[in-house]
């Protein structure tokens, strides 16, 4: 009788050491994760804010193909994202 108590400690100190080392993988990769989606987060802001350049850059040379110094194309970018920036703020509200 001793021998089958002392087997199913011995199984059950194998199960408990095994839940605990799942327990830990299972929080490593939720840890991991969590960092990979705020690296993703991060790079998804990156490539939006390079579209938007790509933008700016495409409709700067619109604006002067029509024969504009840079000064004025300049100045109509800055109106352009002002005006920009203005609906995103009324986006916002």
């Amino acid at each position: 009788m001793k021998a089958i108590v002392d087997g199913l400690e011995v199984k059950i100190k194998k199960l408990i050491s095994l839940y605990e080392k799942e327990k830990q993988e299972r929080e490593s990769a939720v840890n991991e994760k969590g960092k990979l989606k705020k690296e993703l987060d991060e790079k998804q802001k990156v490539v939006k804010s390079l579209e938007e350049k790509i933008k700016v850059i495409k409709i700067s040379k619109l604006v002067s193909s029509d024969g504009e110094d840079n000064k004025k194309t300049k100045q109509k970018i800055n109106e352009y994202v002002r005006e920009i920036d203005k609906c995103i703020g009324l986006l916002n509200k």
